[in-house]
């Protein structure tokens, strides 16, 4: 029988989760056999998730993440100070 080497890094997702009817983003780490560890942005505390619980939604990897600003790419976009100006009205109806 083969063995399986196990990861010595933790697999971890940007991700979100719905905490009585509300948002909440951080990160999941992947927990061996039970599930995701959510732990929100600046908090100590984590929460236990069932993988099969759709209230949880993971993002992307963290560990993929190679440039400074180590926020996801859909957190970056939502952001308007990632713009910086660059953004007008007459570019966009072509004049």
């Amino acid at each position: 029988m083969q063995t399986v080497a196990q990861r010595s890094t933790p697999i971890k997702h940007f991700a979100s989760y719905l905490i009585a009817g509300e948002e909440v983003y951080g990160t999941a780490e992947l927990v061996n056999g039970t599930g995701y560890l959510f732990r929100q942005d600046g908090a100590r505390q984590a929460i236990l998730v069932s993988y099969k619980d759709s209230d949880l939604l993971l993002h992307g990897r963290c560990d993929l993440v190679e440039d400074a600003d180590e926020r996801p790419l859909w957190q970056q976009v939502a952001d308007p100070a990632t713009y910086e100006g660059t953004y007008r009205r007459d570019l966009v109806r072509g004049r």
